[in-house]
C-alpha cells in the first residue's frame, strides 16, 4: 500500500509538474482587427484567411480568420469621456448615448466600463453588460469646473489606466474615446500611450470635437507608413509639427477610426458608426513566434489581390 501510495503521489506530482510547464509555454495568438472598404467607404464582405496577407516585422504568417457572424469572442468596451469644463457643451450631448452601448456596441455577451478626465483620471463604472447601469453612469456625469480642471483634459494617462485595466480581459479589447482630438496636460507622452494600447491589443476609436474650434486635421499622405519605419517616432514628429492629433494617433495605430462630431445627432452616429465597425470587421490571428524577440513588433495586413480596397488594421504588436 505504501508503495502503491507513493506511486501515486510521483505521478500526481509529475503530472502537475506538466500542467505547470505546459502553462508556462502556452503560446500567446496575436488578435488583428482588419476593416475592408470599398471606394466608396463600403464595408467589404465575404472574404476568406485566403484573401489576406500578414507579416510580421516583415515575415509571414500563416493566418486564421474570425468575423462577427460565426460568434468571435465577446468585447470589452472601456469608454472613456472628457469632463473638463471647456467640454461642457459637447457633455450635454454625450448623456444621450448610454443607452445606445449595449444594443449597438458591445452586444448581449460584452461588457463596458466607464472612465472620465479632466486634470484627473476617474473611474465611475467597472465592466458590466447591464443597459441600465451602463446608461445611468453615462447620462450623470458633470464637467469638472475649476481653474485647473477646466482647461486640462489628461486623454493619454486615461488610455494607458484603461489599457492596463483591460489587460487581463478575454476577447477583444476596444477603447472609445469622446473628447477632444488632442491631449491636455497628461503625464504620459504620446509613444508611451500607443505602446500601451499596442500591449494590450487595444483598438481605438474616437469621437472628436473641437471645443475651441480649432480644426485640427491630418492629410492622408502625412500618415506613416504600415512598414519599413519606425511609426511611434513618425507619430510624434508629425504631432511637433501641428499635422498629427492624439485621438488620431491612437486610431491609426491600432485600426480603429476617428468620428468627429458638433451636433447631438453627430455623437449619436458616432456610436452608431462605432457598431458596425466592430461588427463588420475580419479578426485574423496569428501565434506569436516562440522565438520571438522582445518588443514591438510591425503588423502588416494586405490583400495582394485586391488593389480596389482600403485596409484599416493594427499597426503592431507587443511581445514580452
Amino acid at each position: 500500500m505504501k508503495l502503491l501510495l507513493a506511486c501515486f503521489a510521483v505521478a500526481l506530482a509529475y503530472s502537475m509538474a506538466a500542467q505547470e510547464r505546459s502553462f508556462k509555454t502556452e503560446i500567446r495568438v496575436v488578435q488583428v482587427p482588419v476593416t475592408v472598404t470599398d471606394a466608396k467607404g463600403a464595408n467589404v464582405d465575404g472574404l476568406k484567411a485566403r484573401d489576406f496577407q500578414v507579416t510580421d516585422d516583415g515575415a509571414m504568417r500563416e493566418t486564421a480568420l474570425d468575423t462577427f457572424g460565426t460568434g468571435m469572442a465577446p468585447i470589452s468596451l472601456v469608454i472613456a469621456i472628457q469632463t473638463s469644463g471647456i467640454s461642457k457643451p459637447a457633455l450635454s450631448k454625450v448623456r444621450r448615448i448610454g443607452g445606445m452601448i449595449v444594443p449597438l456596441v458591445i452586444g448581449r455577451r460584452g461588457e463596458a466600463a466607464l472612465v472620465t478626465f479632466d486634470d484627473e483620471v476617474n473611474w465611475h463604472l467597472n465592466f458590466t453588460g447591464n443597459t441600465d447601469a451602463i446608461q445611468k453612469a453615462v447620462r450623470g456625469l458633470e464637467s469638472t469646473e475649476g481653474p485647473r480642471a477646466s482647461m486640462q483634459a489628461r486623454m493619454l494617462d486615461a488610455v494607458i489606466d484603461a489599457s492596463d485595466l483591460m489587460k487581463e480581459r478575454r476577447g477583444r479589447r476596444v477603447l472609445m474615446l469622446i473628447s477632444e482630438s488632442k491631449d491636455r496636460g497628461s503625464h504620459a507622452h504620446l509613444e508611451q500611450a500607443v505602446q500601451a494600447v499596442e500591449r494590450q491589443g487595444v483598438e481605438v476609436f474616437a469621437a472628436t470635437y473641437s471645443a475651441s474650434g480649432t480644426t485640427w486635421i491630418a492629410d492622408p499622405d502625412d500618415l506613416p507608413p504600415p512598414s519599413g519605419t519606425d511609426y511611434l517616432a513618425v507619430f510624434t514628429e508629425l504631432f511637433r509639427l501641428g499635422k498629427m492629433n492624439h485621438a488620431l494617433a491612437l486610431t491609426q495605430a491600432t485600426g480603429g477610426r476617428d468620428y468627429s462630431f458638433l451636433r447631438e445627432r453627430g455623437i449619436e452616429k458616432a456610436i452608431e458608426a462605432l457598431g458596425v465597425d466592430v461588427h463588420s470587421q475580419y479578426i485574423l490571428s496569428f501565434p506569436q513566434q516562440k522565438d520571438a524577440a522582445k518588443g514591438m513588433h510591425e503588423i502588416e495586413v494586405s490583400m495582394p489581390n485586391r488593389k480596389d480596397v482600403r485596409i484599416r488594421a493594427r499597426r503592431a504588436y507587443w511581445a514580452d
